[in-house]
């Protein structure tokens, strides 16, 4: 399939139009603001990290961007919206993360839920020593 550069400029239009994409720019552009904001506050800032915090964020706009021109072109629209819809719901858990964390009101659901979500990823990534070393000790026996 050859694509033409009019389908391309086309869908650079459409983006330009998409609500979802002008969402997701808003929440980059308050996520940075943000975390500086609570960089400050907590007094480590750094431009080492915040250049890797910019750079990170400038790619995932790069992401959406290559995903929402090339994918409707192919027939895929829809995974386009919902990485793109993905991507809104995650900036906008860490907006309410920095928020929380320079002092400023959250509701008590949004507050309890944060906290319940945390404890539960803590729970869930906690890797235990003693565990590994006797799964490893299995593992060399069976493969005897």
């Amino acid at each position: 399939m050859i694509i033409e550069y009019s389908e391309i400029t086309g869908q650079i239009i459409q983006i330009y139009k998409s609500g979802l994409i002008h969402a997701l720019f808003w929440c980059v552009f308050f996520d940075i603001l943000t975390g500086i904001l609570k960089s400050f506050k907590k007094g480590e800032t750094s431009s080492t990290v915040s250049l890797f915090g910019i750079a990170k964020h400038a790619l995932v706009v790069l992401l959406i961007f290559v995903l929402n021109v090339y994918l409707p072109l192919f027939g895929f629209a829809i995974y386009a919206q919902g990485f793109t819809l993905w991507m809104i719901i995650t900036y906008l858990i860490s907006l309410t993360e920095n928020w929380g964390q320079l002092g400023l009101p959250l509701p008590e659901v949004v507050s309890s839920s944060l906290i319940k979500l945390k404890k539960t990823t803590e729970k869930s990534i906690h890797i235990d020593a003693d565990v590994l070393k006797i799964e490893e000790k299995e593992q060399k026996k069976e493969e005897k």
